[in-house]
């Protein structure tokens, strides 16, 4: 495995919410993992400067994708968190710089590694300094006269997340989808969520998948009403606390999001959504899938 050090920056729309969702979809990369994430930063733009403040971080990825793979997939992280280059170190929703890539040194016109500016820029540097293993390299580089400009930024609301993502015994055969990224490497304050509990259903149960526009059990009862109730019960509980966020367990019948099982128990995937995922999109709650 190839030790990686990104940089990823966002200013437009949901800051904090386009950084998860990109740190989300670099751990579900192949052959990769997710394995440190620094505190987040705000600090002012550079380069083309009439722009709003930036959301910053640096990320330490383990993988055994080359280079050009990794960056390839890094620029189709970007295509879908609604990434346009238009303005060069213009406004965008996310940014994923590779700043290092084992020792190896990299110049081309695809890409550059060590990152060509990364020693001029303190919203590199800082947070690189939160997880790298030799500070020593990064450290002379921070501009001292400059330093008050980065700001830690601390995200004070509860992320939604379902349960099984942290461990929680809740899936229908009474195991989890334990993920170290949320459960252990990302610090935040979660507000744990299971629709189909929510909605009457027991935590051993017959697996469930959507077909037309009811949900069935393997067996071939309807439960569209009890996943009903689990949909408003979760907005329910996420509008009492205040979320507006929430990762989702991916391809279930209540969670899944962009894609989920055909309705024929034979692990097809289709297009579509969770009956949880399409009621709380209606009511603007921000989906990451997991």
């Amino acid at each position: 495995m190839s030790r990686v050090y990104l940089n990823l920056g966002s200013n437009m729309g949901d800051s904090f919410y386009y950084l998860l969702n990109a740190i989300s979809k670099l751990d579900k990369l192949d052959m990769t993992k997710v394995t440190k994430v620094s505190k987040f930063y705000k600090t002012k733009a550079w380069g083309y400067k009439e722009q709003n403040d930036f959301i910053n971080c640096c990320v330490e990825l383990e993988t055994k994708l080359l280079p050009y793979k990794l960056l390839s997939e890094i620029n189709n992280i970007e295509l879908s968190l609604n990434r346009i280059r238009e303005v060069h170190w213009g406004p965008r929703t996310i940014d994923i710089d590779i700043i290092f890539y084992d020792n190896l040194r990299i110049e081309s016109e695809k890409l550059t590694v060590p990152h060509k500016y990364y020693k001029q820029r303190n919203f590199v540097l800082v947070p690189l300094l939160d997880i790298i293993w030799d500070k020593k390299q990064i450290i002379k580089y921070i501009d001292k006269n400059s330093f008050s400009e980065l700001k830690e930024y601390e995200y004070s609301k509860k992320i939604g997340i379902s349960a099984c993502l942290l461990g929680y015994n809740v899936k229908y055969n009474g195991g989890n989808n334990y993920t170290k990224l949320y459960a252990q490497t990302l610090k935040l304050d979660y507000l744990k969520i299971c629709p189909e509990t929510f909605g009457g259903l027991s935590i051993l149960r017959v697996p469930s998948e959507i077909k037309g526009d009811k949900v069935f059990s393997k067996r071939g009862e309807d439960l569209s009403e009890e996943f009903k109730i689990g949909a408003i019960k979760t907005l329910e509980r996420l509008k009492k606390y205040g979320v507006d966020i929430i990762v989702m367990k991916s391809k279930s019948p209540s969670c899944g999001y962009g894609k989920v099982y055909d309705g024929t128990f034979t692990e097809k995937l289709i297009e579509g959504n969770g009956r949880t995922v399409e009621f709380l999109l209606e009511n603007n709650i921000k989906i990451i899938s997991y």
